[in-house]
């Protein structure tokens, strides 16, 4: 009887030791479990960290590269990160590739990223003010086709004409024409310089309907209604409206004024900067009496008519047959024509309606692909 008690609490006890210690081993096994998932978890997120830091920093500087491998502490643990130039397919793009370490463990997490096209000068705009139809000036408006800064200093012997059309300008009043012909600068005069107008002008193709053909249409990225999109996105302060009265100044971004047909903008107050467009389908949507605000950038307009502000960039008026006997300005005005000005507003139509942005504004950078 003793002997069989000892065999029964022998094996009792053999049956606890060897659950108790598969208990511990599967304890152990959980608690290594839990520690990698943390791991991997933590690696993971200096990975994703270091990624969106230096994308940060390049849209700071997109002339910002890391070629070689660089460390950073984060979350007790390193995060490693290179930035270096790729291209896919005919389009040149940065790849920011992270690796995050945490102890024994490490993730990978990869980026692709475009910067926003830089801006640029149309091939449409020709001169300070351009237009598609007979154009006349009065009272004491100034157009000067030499170079400005945006701010509209002047700088020397870069511009370009005072006035372009494919039609005939008449000049009145006091108003003055001057501009950059041959590499030299001719102030704006009574009697301009004549290589500083061009009349009778053809457009090769025919003159641009629209204000995405005016940048170039889909060949230069923007096809019809890129603009009009970007406008109703509200991207970078733009705005669009079928009523001016409800458009709120400073004007930013790309402001689109679709008007119906034969309807005017009168008075106009265009205070600010970008793009400004006003048109509609039929060529005839008109901004009369622009007495208020200085504006930098690109102005589109069916038929503009009577410029009595200061515009720091330049004009471009598409109807054929505008109203008012074509008098595009009257009274005290300045169009000052300034390639700073219009790179500006171009460039920041061509970042604005992009999606998954990164950098100040959302627009320095587009996201095109994430991989981990």
């Amino acid at each position: 009887m003793g002997r069989a008690l000892i065999i029964i609490l022998f094996g009792t006890m053999s049956f606890y030791l060897m659950a108790n210690l598969s208990t511990n081993e599967r304890l152990n096994t959980a608690l290594e479990s839990s520690v990698t998932y943390f791991s991997k978890t933590q690696a993971r997120n200096i990975a994703n960290s270091v990624v969106q830091m230096q994308i940060s920093k390049l849209a700071d500087s997109t002339d910002y590269r890391v070629p070689n491998e660089t460390s950073t502490s984060m979350f007790n643990g390193t995060g490693y990160y290179m930035i270096k130039d790729t291209t896919i397919g005919t389009t040149n793009l940065i790849k920011v590739r992270a690796r995050g370490v945490y102890f024994d463990e490490q993730y990978v997490a990869e980026a692709i990223v475009e910067p926003a096209s830089s801006g640029f000068t149309p091939a449409s705009v020709l001169a300070a003010i351009t237009t598609n139809n007979p154009v006349r000036t009065l009272g004491t408006l100034v157009v000067d086709g030499r170079e400005h800064d945006i701010d509209g200093n002047l700088v020397a012997n870069s511009g370009t004409l005072g006035l372009w059309t494919t039609s005939s300008y008449s000049r009145g009043g006091n108003s003055k024409v001057g501009g950059t012909t041959g590499g030299n600068d001719y102030e704006p005069d009574r009697r301009y310089e004549s290589g500083t107008v061009a009349t009778n002008q053809t457009y090769p193709g025919g003159f641009p309907t629209s204000p995405d053909s005016i940048l170039g249409g889909s060949a230069e990225g923007f096809p019809p209604g890129y603009l009009k999109a970007i406008a109703q996105s509200g991207a970078n302060g733009s705005q669009y409206t079928t009523n001016p009265n409800t458009l709120t100044t400073p004007l930013k971004g790309v402001t689109f004024v679709e008007l119906p047909d034969g309807g005017t903008w009168n008075p106009a107050n265009i205070t600010g900067e970008g793009i400004l467009i006003v048109h509609n389908s039929n060529l005839n949507a008109a901004i009369k009496n622009i007495n208020h605000g200085t504006f930098k950038g690109l102005v589109i307009a069916d038929d503009i008519i009577h410029i009595h502000n200061d515009i720091i960039g330049a004009v471009i008026a598409l109807s054929p047959s505008p109203s008012d006997g074509n008098c595009i300005g009257n009274g005290q005005g300045n169009v000052l024509y300034s390639s700073e000005a219009i790179q500006n507003a171009t460039g920041k139509a061509l970042g604005g309606g992009t999606p998954n942005n990164y950098g100040f504004a959302a627009t320095r950078l587009s996201l095109r692909s994430y991989y981990e």
